[in-house]
């Protein structure tokens, strides 16, 4: 007589106790609590860094654009129509023909340069437009930019020398 014997092996069903599930979701929240404020810092410096190279390449190419056109040009920042320039350094940047403030038409204007949003930047001079030689100098509007982000923490200082170059300088300045 053969008798088969059918055995069966029931296994316990496998997931997360309540307990494990609640110790998860507390360390989830002090490591999120701990990094969103390294995170909005890192925000900030990001929008620093952008507006550092946002003025950077306007410069530069308001620079060579005047030397390799050899003729006088324009830096400033935009009136909300485009047809003057204003004194608010933080809006976006046009790059005009000549040694033009107001009066502007399309045609006079090179390049418009996107402003950056959570930025403010002062002008050391108080100048209201940056004027380029045929040779690429800036005699006269020499001077320096702060950059600030809305926060108020540390900021950065482009400074602009009477060749037309703009530099960043090295220490971190107090908005």
């Amino acid at each position: 007589m053969s008798s088969s014997h059918i055995k069966t092996h029931t296994t316990p069903e496998s997931g997360f106790t309540l307990l494990e599930l609640l110790i998860t979701l507390l360390l989830v929240g002090i490591i999120a609590a701990w990094g969103l404020p390294n995170f909005q810092a890192l925000g900030e410096r990001t929008a620093q860094t952008s507006e550092v190279n946002r003025f950077q390449s306007a410069f530069s190419l308001a620079r060579n654009t005047a030397i390799s056109q050899r003729r006088q040009l324009t830096l400033c920042p935009a009136s909300e129509n485009r047809k003057a320039c204003a004194s608010n350094w933080s809006r976006e940047l046009m790059i005009v023909r000549g040694d033009k403030t107001d009066s502007i038409t399309e045609d006079d204007i090179l390049r418009i340069v996107p402003a950056q949003q959570g930025t403010q930047v002062a002008y050391s001079r108080g100048w209201s437009r940056i004027r380029y030689s045929p040779l690429g100098y800036t005699s006269g509007y020499n001077g320096s930019f702060a950059i600030c982000s809305s926060s108020g923490a540390k900021g950065k200082k482009l400074v602009l020398s009477q060749l037309g170059r703009l530099r960043i300088a090295e220490a971190p300045i107090d908005c």
